[in-house]
């Protein structure tokens, strides 16, 4: 049986669990137990906005993935999942014992066990229960292990990955049209939700950023009641959703003519950005790319220390995005390969623009192509 809305086919998802189990071989790991809302999807098809509810997933090397979740959750399992069924616990249980049933039940007995010790959902109380249950195992960190493993994106993924970015660019349209001298940023956020919605997006992992006037260096803004003025400049950093793959674009309208020094700002990052992307191929170095927006924005912007991209996939509240497991910035360095999926954004001096990408043989396939990588002015 599988679930009505599964989003892949079962043989995609076994061969996500079989790449996850030759790592843990590699690692040395006999069980991993797993609690990142993203990873429990990857493997599983298992997804729910209840994933405030513990749950967790045991994977050994020779079988399917054990689920264990909130007995109210069971239906999203028959809805999602390619598997035939879950542990459930219910008010009242102790969570830990029954992970650590399921980890006997799996074979755990004298085993290493993986952790992953940087999951949000993994809480402290949860965690020191099951290491102190697990005191005869060797514990250890199992972090970012199926993080990267998902960071090559299959075509059926790539496929999510342009609906999601053919809706960001939907979305910045809607926004575009609404936006007038007079009008708040709620108004904007509305049209945007509304066309949005209407395209095909799910509930995106943040919300959407509105920041207008002296809101523009309010990093992450949500839109508010502020009103939209004529001389302001309004940032908008939008989300396209599908199957929690997410896809994301920036874009900023000038109301009215801009300022020499935001003209001039604006060619800037877009011929910075512009000399990353076309340096985006297989085998690039990330701190090679990241240099060629980091140093021409600095000459303008001195403590410009943003990231200029990360890994962008599935994405469950509080996040769209995959950048802990790949960042581009100017300390860490490796390699970029085909099929990875990155958004990537620059900005300075009231101008930013963001893109997100697919890496192909030879370089990259933009997945939000439509818009135009300007300035908009109204």
């Amino acid at each position: 049986m599988t679930g009505n809305r599964q989003a892949f086919s079962t043989g995609e998802f076994r061969g996500r669990v079989r790449r996850v189990q030759e790592e843990m071989g590699e690692r040395g790991i006999d069980v991993l137990l797993i609690h990142s809302p993203e990873n429990i999807y990857y493997l599983t098809g298992h997804q729910t906005s209840g994933y405030f509810a513990y749950q967790a997933v045991v994977l050994t090397p020779h079988s399917d993935p054990q689920l264990l979740l909130r007995y109210l959750e069971r239906g999203n399992v028959d809805e999602y999942s390619w598997l035939p069924g879950a542990e459930t616990w219910k008010e009242g249980d102790d969570v830990v014992e029954k992970t650590l049933d399921l980890l006997r039940a799996a074979g755990g007995q004298g085993k290493t066990i993986g952790l992953e010790k940087r999951s949000w959902f993994l809480t402290a109380a949860v965690a020191e229960g099951l290491v102190a249950g697990l005191s005869a195992h060797m514990i250890v960190d199992a972090s970012l292990l199926v993080d990267h493993v998902r960071l090559i994106k299959s075509e059926v993924e790539v496929r999510y990955l342009r609906q999601a970015g053919a809706i960001a660019e939907v979305e910045q349209r809607a926004a575009a049209e609404a936006i007038a001298n007079g009008v708040t940023e709620a108004d904007v956020a509305a049209a945007v939700f509304h066309a949005g919605v209407a395209a095909g997006c799910e509930y995106t992992g943040l919300p959407h950023h509105i920041m207008s006037g002296y809101r523009y260096d309010v990093c992450h803004a949500n839109w508010g009641p502020k009103v939209i003025r004529r001389g302001e400049l309004v940032l908008l950093e939008l989300y396209g959703c599908v199957e929690r793959y997410h896809a994301t674009q920036m874009r900023t309208i000038s109301m009215g003519p801009p300022s020499d020094q935001v003209k001039a700002a604006t060619d800037i990052v877009i011929a910075a950005q512009d000399a990353a992307l076309a340096a985006m191929k297989p085998g690039a170095s990330a701190r090679e790319v990241d240099a060629l927006v980091r140093a021409p924005i600095r000459k303008i912007r001195p403590d410009y220390f943003n990231r200029s991209g990360y890994s962008t996939g599935i994405g469950f509240p509080p996040r769209t995005a995959e950048w802990e497991a790949l960042d581009f910035n100017e300390q860490d360095d490796w390699e970029i390969k085909q099929g990875m999926v990155f958004h990537m954004l620059a900005l300075a001096s009231g101008f930013g623009i963001s893109e997100t990408v697919v890496i192909t043989d030879s370089g990259i396939e933009c997945l939000t192509p439509s818009n135009a990588r300007e300035l908009l002015v109204k």
